[in-house]
């Protein structure tokens, strides 16, 4: 059995796969090429050892049964990335895995000053929209352990009462020139009146029941900024019980999408896959220097938007683009006023999901 498997080993590094591993999403080590100099003759060991890591037989069967048996057998997620909850909720702890403990847990505090570095770029980005007269509105996803931890392990509560989000608002509430929508009580709201799940159990973002009360509040507010603005209704994808499952990107990390998957109670891909049935056309996307995407409703004929977003926009898109002549979605938390003077659109949004709140100060607006 030893001899046995160090032959499979062997002979399924001789194989060719692809160059991406769509497992763990990375790509894989290339072959090293032979060594020519005493240089590369040093590194060619650790570099032969990369590739064979990638390719040695049986290595994604081994990978899968590793994964199942630590979050199916143990309970245990398999990845840093991601933690199980109670009840086949998945939780997404952050690009580095710490944005749980920065933002709910408060176990890795967030600085005032950072905080404040962010209040600041987001008043002087409102500062330059209003010099040219263009409404700005920035709205904040709440995470998915915000909005539901109750799922959360017993072991993960918080240490302080007060979470990042909390001093945010604060903050920002004693600058009314700034349209901040904090969505937190909107969405307790709607999670407390007909039940029905706003987050995916499996995926890291918000389903399209929960960005439906999002719109709603964010079209409350641009309603305010924009005279006899018409906000466009909103209609809930059909469900089928039984035929429509979805597994999200967790399931993914994990590599168990057959064992983690949820009744997909409102259907995104349907309204995606309908784009006749609504008066906004894709015009232009996306561009290969910032991810931007241009629909036209010829239906309404008064106002444009330029929306800035991240993933959690997604579902937003076909709304919002429903109650605008003009709208340009860019996939980026910088503004870029170069673009502002040129698009000239009567209103800006900004969505960011809350672990990201802090980074706006990251990418502050070109002088």
């Amino acid at each position: 059995m030893f001899v046995a498997s160090i032959v499979v080993a062997l002979a399924g590094s001789l194989r060719t796969p692809g160059a991406i591993n769509v497992f763990e999403n990375r790509t894989l080590a290339p072959r090293p090429t032979m060594p020519d100099s005493t240089a590369s003759l040093r590194s060619y060991p650790a570099r032969f050892e990369r590739y064979f890591d990638d390719r040695f037989g049986m290595r994604a069967q081994l990978v899968h049964l590793d994964h199942w048996t630590r979050a199916i057998v143990l309970g245990v997620s398999p990845v840093p990335k991601v933690m199980i909850g109670k009840s086949g909720w998945l939780y997404f702890l952050g690009e580095d895995a710490k944005a749980f403990d920065r933002w709910y847990r408060g176990s890795e505090p967030v600085a005032d000053a950072t905080l404040a570095a962010t209040r600041d770029e987001l008043l002087r980005r409102a500062a330059f929209l209003s010099s040219r007269g263009i409404a700005f509105i920035v709205v904040v996803v709440p995470e998915k352990y915000t909005m539901y931890p109750e799922f959360l392990p017993d072991w993960a509560m918080r240490r302080s009462a007060s979470a990042p989000l909390d001093r945010v608002a604060a903050e920002l509430s004693r600058y009314p020139q700034l349209h901040f929508i904090d969505l937190r009580e909107a969405l307790r709201g709607a999670k407390r009146g007909d039940g029905d799940r706003l987050y995916y159990k499996t995926d890291s973002h918000w389903n399209y029941l929960g960005a439906s009360v999002g719109y709603a509040e964010i079209m409350r507010e641009a309603a305010r900024a924009l005279p006899d603005l018409k906000i466009a209704a909103v209609t809930r994808p059909p469900y089928v019980a039984g035929v429509d499952y979805y597994s999200g990107d967790l399931t993914q990390m994990l590599g168990l999408p057959k064992q983690f998957r949820e009744d997909d109670i409102a259907p995104l891909g349907k309204i995606l896959a309908t784009p006749e049935a609504r008066c906004a056309a894709l015009e232009k996307g996306p561009d290969p220097a910032v991810e931007t995407y241009v629909y036209r409703c010829a239906a309404v004929p008064r106002y444009s938007a330029l929306i800035y977003r991240d993933s959690m926009g997604i579902p937003l898109v076909p709304m919002l683009a429903e109650n605008f002549s003009r709208t340009t979605f860019i996939v980026s938390a910088q503004l870029d006023p170069a673009r502002v003077e040129r698009l000239q659109p009567d209103i800006v949004i900004q969505e960011m999901v809350e672990r990201t709140l802090a980074g706006v100060a990251n990418y502050p607006m070109p002088r």
